[in-house]
């Protein structure tokens, strides 16, 4: 039982759970289509593949966890490294498989597109816990993308699936105008919304990345710039969502642009707030208080994500 829970955990099984959310809220309420085996193939897909991102990742960090996290390490304690791998290559490997089949279901022998993404998705994520998120920025940017990717992803599906069977140009004013649009502010929230999350999750790190010469952003340039940078793209994003929340309430969506801009406040207030007290108190600057802004985020994120239950 111990195994089982931990292994959960090792693939932080919450996150996974909210991409397949957001999958199928895209696709049923944003895009508006019905339930199919292929979609369904794909968001397991997904979700096999970010799975194995977090095993790959948890794999390569053991040293660093064991001295930001040490009673949450889960490789070498429960799983050996031999064990994760096999864990991570399985997940992979069945999760490409899925990909492929909903691929060729979906599109025959046009298949190559999604497949194509879902591959190169697998290579980025296996980058960047290899190396990538050890690079200034680029590692906060590769994780933001791939979360917003999972948001966008099931409108490219159907827009192709259109595509291939000539019914683009009749649902042409829905898909490319409306369904676009909305597609494309839940993107822009999962990416910067993210990648607030990521920042902080680096402020809050700092100690063990230091050691392991990581070169994240609060290493870099210190915690007092990341906290500058945190309050800017905070600004950004609440100013983004009020754009949202007026488009979205001007469609008759009010539900959602409601809960939508409780999603941007929530946010505004606990994390824009508690970076501007930690450049101003450095008892606001420890891990403690950082993990209380990621959770915030998380919770901010989850509330933004199912403001799409109310669009249809």
């Amino acid at each position: 039982m111990k195994k089982l829970l931990a292994f959960f955990r090792l693939v932080r099984w919450p996150n996974l759970l909210i991409t397949a959310l957001m999958m199928f809220l895209v696709y049923y309420n944003l895009v508006g289509m019905i339930s199919t085996v292929g979609f369904t193939l794909l968001v397991i897909s997904m979700v096999l593949i970010v799975a194995g991102g977090y095993v790959i990742n948890n794999i390569f960090d053991v040293d660093i966890d064991e001295i930001n996290k040490p009673d949450k390490l889960i490789v070498g304690r429960y799983f050996t490294e031999k064990q994760s791998k096999f864990i991570y290559w399985s997940l992979t490997i069945i999760g490409l498989a899925c990909a492929l089949a909903s691929s060729l279901m979906m599109f025959g022998k046009s298949f190559l597109t999604i497949f194509a993404c879902m591959v190169l998705l697998t290579g980025i994520l296996y980058s960047y816990s290899s190396g990538y998120k050890k690079r200034l920025v680029l590692g906060n940017v590769i994780v933001s993308l791939s979360v917003a990717f999972a948001v966008f992803l099931p409108w490219l599906f159907v827009m192709l699936y259109m595509m291939k069977e000539d019914m683009l140009v009749e649902n042409y004013d829905v898909l490319m105008h409306i369904s676009l649009r909305l597609v494309l502010i839940y993107t822009a929230f999962a990416f910067l919304m993210t990648m607030i999350r990521e920042i902080i999750k680096d402020m809050q790190d700092v100690e063990g990345d230091g050691r392991f010469h990581c070169r994240t952003i609060p290493i870099i340039w210190g915690v007092k710039a990341s906290q500058i940078i945190v309050i800017v793209l905070s600004l950004l994003t609440f100013v983004m969502i009020m754009y949202a929340k007026e488009y979205m309430h001007g469609l008759g969506f009010k539900t959602a642009s409601y809960l939508l801009n409780a999603s941007g406040v929530f946010m505004f207030m606990m994390v824009l707030g508690g970076n501007i007290f930690g450049m101003l108190d450095a008892s606001f600057r420890t891990p403690k208080q950082f993990h209380y802004q990621s959770i915030a985020m998380k919770i901010s994120m989850l509330i933004g994500v199912l403001s799409m239950f109310f669009i249809k």
